[in-house]
Parts: C-alpha cells; structure tokens; sequence
C-alpha cells in the first residue's frame, strides 16, 4: 500500500516534475496495485483504482520536466527572457495553443479531467480528492515517502501529493481548500495551474 492515513485523510505521494524527461512522475508505478483499504471498504474496487492509477499515469505523460521548463524560460535569452515569459506568457492556462510542447496547459486540464471523473465516483461515498502542493516542503504532510523525497532539496522544492478525504466533514473540508500551499505563482506564467 501507498497510501499513509492522516486524520481523516489519504495521502498518497505524487511527485509532478521530475530533472529529465525520461525520468518517471507521478505515482509510485506500485501504486495501483494495491487499492487502499479505507477506499476498497467504501466500494472502490481493485480494477477501478487500477483504472484511476492508469489515467492519471497518462495524464502526467504531459508534464513539464525541470529541464524543460528552464529552456523554455531560460534559452537563449536568459534573464530578459525569463521576466517576458513570467510576466505575459501563459504556460499552464487552457488556451488553443496549449498542445504546443512550450506549454502545459493541456496537462493541467488533463489532470482537472481526471481529478473530477474520480469525484464523481468519491463523491456520492463521502468522499473527495484532491491534487495539492505544498512549498516549503516542511507545511507538507509526512507522507510514505517524505524524507527520501525531500532528500537534496531546498525551500524552492514544491512537494505535491494526492489526498483523498475519507469522511463527509473532511471532504467538505478538503473542497474548500486550495491546491496552493505557499506556491503563489501571481506570475501570468502560473494562471492556470491547478497543482
């Protein structure tokens, strides 16, 4: 199992950058093969949480590596580049030039599909999840892999997790919450982020 119960909550590691392209994101690759207990009382099946695992493994196939992502800010114009794409360039928004591989967006809004088609499910069994990220890494809840993973990090390092409330009053807590946990990217570059 991946999952570690806080309170009322699941939390279940979701590493959304990685260094280099080929370097794997997302979810453990284990994870979907063991449906957490507190979901599989609650009628989630083995082949559901396999099928949801799935999904969310292709939609992170989007996302944008650390290297990347300074290439695009960075190469070849460097710092005056880096404020231009900050300030009017908008990487992660849902816009028809999304599918481009110099932005995001469509990650974002493959991520925003998968995370309300498991609501529906969640839903209805008082239940909710949500993709969050948490920057320090320290405001982060201590998840299973939480000290390998902020192993060489400093305080830039966003650490992001997938949390499933378990009870009606949690899922309502956790719906009122946002996925910004100190990330506060203001930048028109961050308009569209939802992790």
């Amino acid at each position: 199992d991946k999952a570690k119960k806080i309170g009322d909550r699941l939390i279940i590691d979701f590493e959304k950058n990685s260094c280099c392209p080929w370097e794997t994101t997302g979810l453990d690759p284990n994870c979907k093969d063991y449906v957490p207990e507190e979901l599989r009382q609650k009628g989630i099946t083995q082949n559901m949480w396999a099928e949801w695992c799935d999904e969310l493994m292709a939609a992170q196939k989007m996302s944008p590596s650390v290297a990347g992502c300074l290439c695009i800010f960075c190469f070849p114009g460097f710092i005056p580049q880096s404020l231009l794409c900050a300030m009017f360039c908008p990487t992660s928004g849902d816009h028809c030039l999304k599918c481009l591989p110099c932005f995001y967006g469509d990650w974002y809004v493959a991520l925003t599909k998968w995370t309300k088609k498991v609501n529906q499910v969640l839903n209805p069994k008082d239940m909710h999840a949500k993709l969050k990220t948490y920057k320090p890494y320290n405001r982060a809840p201590r998840s299973l892999e939480y000290a390998s993973r902020i192993s060489g990090k400093d305080e830039n390092y966003e650490m992001s997790m997938l949390e499933i409330a378990l009870t009606a009053a949690e899922s309502q807590k956790l719906m009122q919450e946002s996925w910004d946990n100190g990330v506060n990217d203001g930048c028109t570059s961050g308009r569209g982020r939802i992790l």
